[in-house]
């Protein structure tokens, strides 16, 4: 038996299962055109508002729990093969982890995509969280991107 690296290789098996071709290929046109034919903020603004539509064509139900709110999202990303959240609350407000989002079909273009990408995460992130109770003053934003392709959101009030 070979020996191999599980985690990179169970990675690489569930990129291969989220890459589809053709429809990959489009939205990495569609993200480049939406970001080149508008400064970076009317282009963020444009794809959040995307994100939100998302999320209200698939509303999710009404959470009793955190672990309730993230198992939600969750079976919503697994109807669109984007991978998964974990949700976490404090005192301080709320981070949600998205891991195993699907890749860019040109590694090249990988920042681009992962921009855009979490861009419309965030849209529909604030949407499904102001459904269930949060407050329209609170901001979501992504807060950091690590090297393993996980995107962290935040979602605190700042005031």
């Amino acid at each position: 038996m070979q020996d191999i690296n599980n985690a990179s290789y169970e990675l690489d098996y569930y990129r291969r299962q989220q890459f589809k071709p053709g429809w990959q290929s489009l939205m990495e046109v569609v993200f480049s055109g939406i970001l080149a034919s508008a400064d970076e903020a009317d282009s963020r603004d444009f794809l959040r508002l995307m994100g939100s539509q998302l999320a209200e064509k698939t509303p999710l139900p009404e959470a009793e729990t955190v672990g309730d709110l993230e198992d939600s999202i969750n079976a919503v990303l697994s109807q669109f093969d984007w991978g998964w959240v974990q949700v976490d609350a404090s005192e301080q407000g709320i981070l949600l982890t998205h891991y195993a989002y699907p890749q860019a079909p040109d590694p090249d273009n990988e920042s681009l995509w992962s921009l855009s990408f979490a861009t419309v995460l965030e849209g529909a992130y604030a949407t499904w969280l102001l459904a269930q109770g949060g407050a329209p003053h609170v901001a979501l934003r992504q807060s950091q991107q690590s090297q393993d392709h996980t995107l962290v959101f935040s979602y605190r009030n700042e005031q």
